[in-house]
């Protein structure tokens, strides 16, 4: 499902004149904060197309609902390895804004509507694309 999942993704952003920079992803476990096998594979392959391409996994044991500082740790493909990147201010330049946008986008319940992939497997009908989400983060920028 994974293969057809992003075989599917990358046409549709080719065709769209988007491109897959990353790969985002936060653990089951409050304590785990490193990228799985699979977090590792799929992004290898987005720097197939994506020489830049980063890994972002949210360190579970800081988040909170208040989240007053960045959550995120940055991977970067370096030496065959994923290394985490330096926290740096640089890293986190828009951080304020995402953080008014996820904010606000929590307080609508957007995430109520959100359909990921497993959601448009199961009926065809569901958007993956999301374009009702989309839409109200392009309008809070």
């Amino acid at each position: 499902m994974l293969e057809v999942a992003l075989t599917l993704i990358d046409t549709w952003c080719k065709e769209n004149r988007y491109v897959i920079a990353g790969y985002y992803q936060a653990n089951e476990r409050t304590k785990d904060s490193r990228p799985n096998q699979v977090a590792e594979k799929v992004t290898s392959r987005i720097s197939e197309n994506f020489n830049e391409a980063i890994m972002i996994i949210v360190d579970n044991s800081r988040f909170t609902m208040g989240c007053f500082e960045p959550i995120v740790n940055i991977f970067d493909h370096h030496e065959n390895k994923w290394k985490c990147r330096d926290a740096s201010v640089d890293s986190f330049e828009d951080w304020e804004e995402a953080q008014r946008i996820t904010s606000t986008l929590l307080d609508s319940r957007s995430y109520e509507s959100l359909v990921d992939f497993d959601n448009h497997l199961d009926d065809l009908r569901n958007d993956w694309t999301n374009p009702e989400i989309n839409k109200s983060v392009l309008h809070l920028c």
